[in-house]
Parts: structure tokens; C-alpha cells; sequence
């Protein structure tokens, strides 16, 4: 079976040194790419999931929708003029 072909992009970061030692150290270099990919994968995953709480807990806010509701009410105001 033939391997899936994706699409690559190469990248130029810093680490600390004693990430890079740890990364040499327990990571074989041709698995390497693979980690880091899958590393920042998980990463933007929990970012993603973080943010879409934050969203749902503002959202939930009565404050907020009180705050969205009187600014839907200004925007509203002056738009029979145009």
C-alpha cells in the first residue's frame, strides 16, 4: 500500500539547549519531525479546546449579553439614517 502523500513545510525555531539535548537524547532523529509535529498538534488542540471555553463561558456571561444587547441597540440607532 502506497504511503499517503502530505504536504511539508520546513520551519526555523529555537529551542533550549536542554530541550534539544532531551529531543536527541529519547527521539531518533528520523522520528523527529513526526514528534515535534505531533507535539504542537496536541498543543493547538488544548489551545483550540481553552479558547472555545472562554468563549462558551463569556458567552454565558449575563453581563456580557446585556453589554452585546446595548451595543446592538446603538449600532440600530443611528442606521435609519444611511
Amino acid at each position: 500500500m502506497k504511503k499517503q502523500s502530505v504536504k511539508t513545510i520546513n520551519q526555523t525555531f529555537s529551542l533550549p539547549l536542554e530541550i534539544s539535548q532531551e529531543l536527541h537524547t529519547y527521539v531518533k532523529r528520523r522520528e523527529m519531525s513526526r514528534f515535534v509535529s505531533d507535539a504542537i498538534r496536541k498543543e493547538l488542540e488544548a489551545k483550540k479546546e481553552e479558547l472555545r471555553q472562554a468563549y462558551l463561558m463569556a458567552n454565558e456571561d449575563e453581563g456580557q449579553a446585556e453589554a452585546t444587547d446595548d451595543w446592538q441597540g446603538t449600532l440600530a440607532d443611528g442606521a435609519d439614517e444611511w
